[in-house]
C-alpha cells in the first residue's frame, strides 16, 4: 500500500513538468514555423532580382496612379524608385549606407502606406502592434514574451498563431498559413494575393494595405523574374545627396519607452479629432527627432503629439547587427467617445 501510494505521488510530481514540456515543445514547434515561412518570402535572400509594380494611393478620396521599380543586387546594390504625379523618390543603397532622394523635404504618409502594403523597405519599424506588417520578417525580437499558441481556420484554411507580449505595447499575434506556409498579416489591414514563386521563394502579386476598412495603397506586381538585368549605370548615386547609414529591410526598431500623448483641454472642448502624422526619425541612439506634421489635427493636437513622441525610446534598428538612424511615419489619432 505504501508503494502505491509513493507511486501516485511520484507521477503527480511529475505531470506538471510533463505538461510544461509538452507546452514548450508546442511553443517551439509554432515559432519555428514562423521564421521557416518568414525566410520562405524574404526575397531580398536571393542573389538578384528585378520588381516592377503598378501603385496606387489615396489622396482625398480618390486613387492616384504610379510606378514602383526595385533592382536587387544583393545588399550591396539595390535601387528603389517610386513615382506619382507630383513625387518622385530613389533610393540607392549599398555597403552599408543609403542615399535617398525625393521631390518632397518630407516623408509622404501615403509612401509610407505603400511601403506597408509591399511587405518591406528601409524604413526599419513595424507599426502594426497588433500583428506582423512585414512578409520577409517575423518581427519577433528575443525579449518577446511567448503568450500562448493557437490554431484556427480561416475559411478553412489551418493557421498557426502565436501571440506575444512586449513589455512597452500591447500583445500581438503573428501567424503563418499552414498550407502555403507563409506569414499571415491582419486581414483587416492587409491584403495578400495572388502568391506565386520566384527563385525558390514565393511572394504575393497582389497587395493591399487598409486602415479602419478604407485602403489607402495597392501594389499590383507585373514583373518579378531573378536573376535581375541591370544596365551599368542601375546603382549609380543620385547626385548632389549624401549618404548615409542604412540597408534595404533593416531589423527593425523596438520601443521601448512610451508616453501617452494629452489630449488637451481646449481641443477636447471644441470636439476637436483627428489623425496628426509626424514625418521622425529614430536615431542609432534610440531617441526620436520630429521633422514635419504630414497631417494636422489642428496646432494644439499637433504639439501635443510632439511633446509625447519626443519622449519615446526605441532600441534602434540595425543593418548587421549594427544600429542605425531610420526614418518613418508616427501617427497618433485622437478621437472622443
Amino acid at each position: 500500500m505504501k508503494n502505491r501510494l509513493l507511486l501516485v505521488a511520484v507521477v503527480s510530481l511529475w505531470l506538471p513538468y510533463l505538461a510544461a514540456s509538452d507546452d514548450t515543445a508546442k511553443q517551439q514547434e509554432a515559432v519555428n514555423k514562423i521564421e521557416q515561412a518568414a525566410a520562405r518570402a524574404n526575397i531580398f535572400e536571393l542573389p538578384s532580382f528585378q520588381m516592377k509594380a503598378n501603385v496606387q494611393i489615396e489622396n482625398q478620396g480618390k486613387f492616384v496612379d504610379g510606378s514602383y521599380q526595385l533592382l536587387w543586387n544583393g545588399p550591396d546594390q539595390w535601387r528603389e524608385e517610386i513615382h506619382f504625379p507630383g513625387y518622385t523618390e530613389v533610393q540607392v543603397g549599398g555597403k552599408g549606407t543609403i542615399f535617398i532622394q525625393r521631390s518632397t523635404d518630407f516623408y509622404p504618409l501615403r509612401i509610407s502606406n505603400l511601403r506597408a502594403a509591399l511587405g518591406f523597405g528601409s524604413e526599419g519599424v513595424d507599426l502594426n502592434l497588433r500583428g506582423v506588417r512585414s512578409l520577409t520578417r517575423s518581427g519577433a525580437t528575443p525579449k518577446d514574451k511567448i503568450k500562448k499558441v493557437r490554431e484556427r481556420k480561416d475559411h478553412s484554411t489551418p493557421e498557426t498563431c502565436v501571440e506575444y507580449e512586449r513589455p512597452s505595447e500591447h500583445s500581438w499575434e503573428i501567424c503563418t498559413n499552414d498550407s502555403t506556409k507563409t506569414l499571415v498579416r491582419s486581414p483587416r489591414t492587409f491584403a495578400d494575393k495572388d502568391l506565386q514563386p520566384v527563385g525558390g521563394k514565393v511572394y504575393p502579386r497582389s497587395l493591399s494595405y487598409s486602415e479602419e476598412g478604407k485602403t489607402l495603397a495597392k501594389a499590383e506586381v507585373t514583373e518579378l523574374t531573378t536573376p535581375g538585368q541591370f544596365s551599368p549605370d542601375s546603382f549609380v548615386p543620385p547626385s548632389g545627396i549624401s549618404s548615409q547609414a542604412g540597408c534595404m529591410n533593416p531589423t527593425p526598431a523596438v520601443l521601448v519607452k512610451k508616453r501617452a500623448p494629452e489630449y488637451p483641454e481646449n481641443a477636447r472642448q471644441q470636439r476637436i479629432q483627428g489623425l496628426v502624422a509626424l514625418d521622425a526619425r529614430i536615431g542609432a541612439d534610440g531617441v526620436v527627432k520630429i521633422g514635419k506634421v504630414v497631417v494636422s489635427a489642428s496646432p494644439e493636437l499637433n504639439q501635443s503629439s510632439i511633446n509625447a513622441l519626443q519622449e519615446w525610446r526605441y532600441e534602434p534598428a540595425t543593418c548587421n547587427g549594427k544600429p542605425v538612424e531610420v526614418e518613418t511615419i508616427l501617427e497618433v489619432k485622437y478621437f472622443l467617445q
